[in-house]
């Protein structure tokens, strides 16, 4: 047993089937050229693998990986970059994940928190940004300064409204959100954000739910309410009939705003592919210092998977990041032998490139328009 077989094992056997077997996992130790029995392998999981294993993880994500080529992702922007953060919880461990993901070359930047940190001290987000890049962010991460800095760096950004952020007209009085939602029609505004030389001139877009829209968002602020122990105010329930946007972006329409806007959920489903198909917080075992092993390890597989596929000339408005997992999935053997002989790495990524290139491409939709869909139609001229 070495470290690396170890590793191997954990990471490739994880990426390759998620609901593996402990059988099934020591073929991948023997696929990584690890000679032992079953039992041996189990022997191996203990306090200082799941160290090892976060150490392993760590160094991973200090890594950055991206395409050689420019996606045609909203080519208006130097870069369009999102930031978002979820919680990754097993039996007797708890982490926070903060993820910043660019969608036109599709580098990932990672860092982890403890679960109890609250997103602002995830440090990706203070990763330096090119002059014209766009960035989307949830508002766990809404902060006045940073904002006020993106626009000074001259770069992009569009958020939603915070309830309590103070709004100001052109002479300096402040402006009563919910007086100004009184009429039930879009608006369109230029408003100043911040206090004294902080303050900041932005554009306010904003449109009224559609009855259906409107009763999710209630019931989801219920919910959240319940959790939170803590009753919604007044102006919460008045600001939720509304979807309300604030951006540096000039002349953006509400139209425009909401598909910009949209495309933050990108980051979402990629948490729901490391999830739910990764099942990064799943395993077989009742043993809580093997489920930490096996759960950091098939984060690093995720990871390694989303590089390799990038490498490969994947191209995400073309393939779906659940078909490319799966065609990466039918050449884990072929990733094992490159593992051991590096001169098998340009067979097997000319072998995979040709997978992804032939696969059935991305459906459209014409009554609910997927993003990528979206993204083609925004008619956006920026100065």
């Amino acid at each position: 047993m070495t470290g690396a077989g170890f590793a191997q094992a954990l990471v490739l056997g994880g990426l390759s089937n998620p609901d593996g077997t402990r059988k099934q996992l020591h073929h991948h130790a023997t696929q990584a050229g690890m000679h032992l029995s079953v039992q041996g392998l189990d022997q191996r999981f203990s306090p200082k693998s799941v160290d090892f294993m976060r150490r392993l993880l760590e160094a991973g994500m200090s890594q950055v990986v991206q395409s050689e080529t420019k996606g045609c992702i909203l080519p208006q922007f130097k870069g369009v970059y999102i930031t978002d953060c979820t919680r990754l919880v097993w039996e007797q461990l708890g982490l926070k994940l903060g993820v910043r993901f660019e969608l036109q070359q599709g580098q990932l930047e990672a860092c982890l928190m403890d679960l109890k940190q609250n997103d602002q001290r995830a440090t990706v987000i203070e990763n330096p940004l090119p002059q014209g890049a766009l960035h989307l962010n949830d508002l766990g991460l809404f902060k006045l300064k940073r904002l006020q800095q993106w626009s000074q760096q001259g770069i992009y950004w569009l958020v939603r409204y915070k309830v309590g952020t103070c709004l100001y007209d052109s002479e300096g009085h402040r402006l009563d959100l919910r007086t100004l939602l009184g009429g039930g029609n879009a608006l369109h505004l230029h408003v100043g954000i911040g206090s004294g030389q902080d303050r900041q001139w932005v554009e306010l877009c904003a449109a009224p739910l559609s009855g259906d829209a409107l009763s999710k968002r209630q019931a989801r602020l219920k919910e959240q309410s319940r959790l939170d122990q803590r009753p919604l105010s007044q102006r919460q329930h008045d600001v939720a009939a509304w979807t309300i946007y604030l951006t540096n972006i000039p002349h953006l329409t509400f139209d425009q705003a909401h598909i910009l806007a949209r495309t933050r959920w990108q980051v979402e489903l990629l948490f729901k592919l490391w999830k739910s198909h990764g099942k990064v917080l799943i395993s077989r075992s009742a043993d809580p210092i093997r489920q930490q092993c096996e759960g950091l390890a098939k984060l690093l597989g995720v990871l390694i998977a989303h590089w390799v596929l990038l490498v490969a000339g994947w191209q995400p408005q073309h393939l779906s990041p659940l078909d490319a997992l799966r065609i990466l999935r039918s050449h884990i053997s072929h990733f094992h032998l490159a593992c051991q002989r590096s001169s098998c790495f340009p067979t097997f990524f000319r072998i995979l490139a040709h997978d992804l290139a032939w696969a059935s491409p991305r459906s459209k939709r014409r009554k609910h328009p997927l993003a990528f869909q979206l993204w083609s139609t925004l008619d956006l001229h920026l100065p």
